[in-house]
């Protein structure tokens, strides 16, 4: 097995092969102080909900559907 030495020689002169067949990496840009990450936005109060709720029954009757109602079955 190869010592620490020459894994670190060997991967030295790889990593130069590398460099020399696909060039080096270009410099990342700094990152940009100037504006925070943004985070998601999540609004600060709950958003209102002024519409009135239907149940199953007032529905049925303001769109003149009908409604279906199933009991359980009772074992006696």
């Amino acid at each position: 097995m190869a010592t620490r030495e020459e894994l670190a020689k060997l991967g030295g002169e790889a990593f130069a092969m590398l460099d020399k067949f696909y060039g080096r990496p270009s410099k990342r840009p700094p990152f940009s102080q100037d504006q925070p990450a943004r985070a998601g936005r999540h609004p600060t109060t709950p958003l209102r909900n002024d519409q009135a709720v239907l149940n199953s029954k007032e529905a049925a009757l303001q769109f003149d559907g009908i409604e279906i109602r199933e009991y359980p079955k009772i074992r006696r």
